[in-house]
């Protein structure tokens, strides 16, 4: 016979357990070594008030409604196969069918355990959810109360004075219990309401100055309309609790396409910021992340807000395609799978970006004074809470047939984590569908079809109905003779990385344009080419003959291009070009380079080479580097940095369940052998106690105490050596427990007791 949970969980078939580990994926880390221990684990009240706070809001009603109904008269429920309380339905405002669903989850979930006259809260639920579940009192009967009808307390209710009905009410929605100040006009309401058979009312055993009112659980579930909820609060006028007062303008869009704009966008803005931070090589604070100064420049070199940037930062740090050098002075760099990112198709890049950030522990509203104020990149942006919550919201979303608006949204994840709530859940929740907005993933209060997906764990499902969205990457550019180039769609891997080291972006969106400058052609030539090969391969990529205005650009910077060369002296500058030097030798504004000839055809300064270079393109020069044999070397390709690597989320369902439920059975086994061939130690009949982690004894032994059965333990002395007693445990507090061993009152510390096993084997 099912006496326990414990007995419960032993009777369960491998299914059934695997279902368990499924819902509360905390049990199976680490893994139980036997079903034993995993009965000690759900039974913990860390475990189960973890399992409770993640119940939506209609499961939770039904699990509340068993608290509430705990030991009154049950009854079989039309639907339902298990016998459970019978007024569960009235309660819930459930159908039989949906009460049977959610009891049969909370089962499955080991929160309610099939004891010989129904389905039961463990001892664990009823801890957690507190000794009035739900605001309900204890029933009137218990009060010694008159048992009152609805329609009694209403006409009650209608006919009380003012301040009567303000604590009538007020107790009905914040808790059944509260302490009144006997001479205030309080006080005279609480007696009225006594009178009046509403409320139980005596003196406050800690202040004889106050009374202690508290109202039967008929009354609270009466005043709110029979159900187990709080009375909402009064919503604006005119505006009902779904509706959704989101601005939409008069011209219809399809919000799938405007996604796609949205996804082209934001991965070229990614795009775009790697490349400036590449080349800032900003530094790494000490106290972590990026300096505001850094921050600043970053911003104006994009034409982004600080705030939309460090967004942008973050979705990069996510993805990896960031990260910390390890050099004593460390700096932000890009890692090595920038480049394989970057030669990817878009949707296939927007996925690898939004991947992470649906898990991602960072925000950009984090719980601080001033969210503006966290520093880019750092830990200030970290905020545990908004994995669950963010999670919460996009799979509410991905159910929502209609727009929501930020309100709507709210109420809608109050319906999903009713328990789990933060207390600024509006300024949460907006910042959540902002950064959702930003990335495409929500248009207009919707979620797109490739984000359903994403949210539904299918990443090459979304990659595929983002692509079937998106335009074919573009092979060519429109080369302009204002040395302007324009591109009429998203740029394929290769015109992207020629046009990102050849010309400067100047316009982001459906086309882009960039602008060839001196600077910019000198880049090209700095990374490798030459002039001939630019052009080549700008001819290549151009529908149109290539201008002649790029062609005497490009010919003409390649030309001056490596006429000056630099080398370490600190450096030298040699040029077959005397008179040039000469000019070098004689301009003030290199002054501080002080440079002095050592041959006719070479002058040396006592800076670093990149200095010298540096300085003389400042004044109109073009000097390029050559190594110590005089051969031109090209700058070296930015150093990448190995990914961080990335934990998985930790509410992750365990690999392989059904390995886990495996290994417990033959655990189980073990255990059986052990204890039939076990010999007598300390005690007659002691069987071989099994180790176990201090939360798990606890539990085991929470539920003897409360049982009042006794049971085998293994205690540890102050030398090591453990010993087996037969204990009777009266209660476990404190991180000890009391009770007899031998008719003996003994106390023992949890943290000594490496196990704990039934005394006589279970049916």
């Amino acid at each position: 016979m099912v006496r326990s949970l414990a007995d419960d969980l032993r009777a369960r078939s491998d299914e059934e357990l695997r279902r368990l580990l499924v819902l509360r994926p905390d049990l199976a880390r680490p893994a139980p070594s036997d079903v034993t221990a995993l009965c000690a684990r759900a039974a913990t009240l860390a475990s189960t008030t973890r399992a409770v706070d993640h119940l939506a809001e209609e499961r939770l009603d039904v699990l509340v409604g068993c608290a509430a109904l705990e030991g009154a008269e049950r009854a079989a429920l039309d639907g339902v196969d298990e016998p459970v309380a019978a007024g569960l339905v009235e309660l819930t405002g459930l159908t039989g069918e949906g009460v049977s669903a959610h009891l049969l989850e909370l089962r499955d979930a080991a929160l309610l355990w099939r004891s010989p006259d129904g389905l039961r809260p463990t001892r664990a639920v009823l801890e957690a959810l507190g000794p009035y579940p739900g605001g309900l009192g204890p029933p009137a009967t218990e009060l010694e109360l008159d048992h009152l009808t609805d329609a009694e307390i209403r006409a009650q209710h209608a006919e009380a004075p003012s301040a009567a009905a303000r604590v009538l009410e007020r107790l009905a929605d914040a808790g059944p219990v509260a302490t009144v100040a006997a001479q205030e006009q309080s006080g005279e309401a609480a007696r009225w309401l006594a009178d009046a058979g509403l409320a139980a009312v005596s003196p406050d055993p800690a202040d004889g100055a106050r009374l202690r009112v508290v109202l039967p659980r008929e009354v609270v579930v009466a005043l709110r309309g029979g159900s187990l909820r709080r009375r909402e609060e009064p919503t604006a006028k005119g505006a009902s609790p779904g509706s959704s007062t989101l601005h939409r303008s008069g011209v219809a869009h399809d919000p799938e396409a405007a996604g796609a704009a949205v996804v082209l966008d934001v991965v070229a803005l990614v795009d775009e910021v790697l490349e400036h931070l590449e080349s800032a090589r900003p530094r790494v604070l000490r106290s972590g992340g990026l300096a505001v100064a850094d921050l600043r420049a970053l911003a104006r070199e994009t034409s982004l807000e600080p705030l939309d940037l460090r967004f942008l930062l973050d979705v990069a740090l996510g993805a990896r395609l960031l990260a910390e050098d390890t050099a004593g002075d460390p700096t932000w760099r890009l890692t090595t799978l920038v480049d394989t990112w970057r030669e990817a198709p878009t949707a296939q890049r927007w996925v690898d970006l939004v991947r992470p950030w649906l898990t991602s522990l960072r925000t950009s509203a984090p719980p601080l004074e001033d969210p503006a104020a966290a520093r880019a990149l750092s830990e200030d942006l970290v905020w545990p809470p908004i994995r669950g919550l963010r999670a919460d919201l996009l799979a509410g979303l991905a159910e929502a047939t209609e727009p929501v608006d930020d309100a709507a949204a709210t109420r809608l994840l109050g319906t999903r984590r009713p328990r789990r709530m933060p207390r600024d859940a509006e300024r949460v929740v907006s910042s959540v569908l902002g950064e959702a907005a930003r990335l495409g993933v929500l248009v207009d209060g919707v979620l797109t079809e490739a984000a359903r997906r994403l949210v539904d764990g299918d990443p090459a499902g979304a990659r595929d109905a983002l692509a079937e969205r998106l335009p074919a990457p573009v092979e060519h550019a429109l080369v302009q003779a204002d040395l302007t180039a324009v591109v009429p769609g998203p740029p394929s891997p290769h015109l992207a990385e020629l046009l990102r080291h050849s010309a400067v972006l100047e316009s982001r969106g459906g086309a882009s344009t960039y602008r060839f400058t001196q600077d910019s052609v000198r880049g090209a030539l700095d990374a490798g080419m030459d002039g001939e090969q630019l052009l080549d391969q700008l001819a290549a990529a151009s529908p149109t003959p290539l201008p002649q205005a790029l062609d005497y650009l490009v010919r003409d910077v390649a030309r001056r291009h490596g006429q000056l060369r630099a080398g370490g002296v600190g450096s030298y500058l040699r040029s077959d070009d005397e008179a040039h030097l000469g000019q070098l030798l004689a301009n003030r504004e290199l002054s501080h380079l002080q440079l002095r000839r050592i041959a006719p055809t070479v002058l040396v300064s006592p800076v670093a080479a990149g200095t010298l270079v540096e300085s003389l393109r400042e004044v109109g020069a073009a000097p390029v580097r050559e190594s110590s044999g005089g051969v031109i070397s090209a700058p070296s390709s930015a150093r990448r940095v190995a990914p961080p690597r990335v934990p998985a989320p930790a509410d992750q369902v365990a690999a392989d369940t059904g390995a886990v439920v495996s290994a417990m059975r033959r655990g189980e086994e073990r255990l059986a052998r052990r204890v039939a061939s076990a010999t007598t130690s300390d005690a007659a009949g002691a069987p071989a106690i099994p180790p176990m982690d201090p939360a798990g004894v606890a539990a085991l032994l929470r539920e003897a105490a409360a049982d009042r059965v006794p049971v085998w333990v293994g205690v540890a002395d102050s030398i090591g050596e453990v010993r087996t007693l037969r204990l009777v445990p009266d209660a476990v507090e404190g991180g000890r427990v009391r009770g007899t061993v031998e008719d003996s009152p003994r106390t023992f510390g949890i943290h000594r007791i490496t196990g704990v096993a039934p005394t006589t084997p279970s049916p």
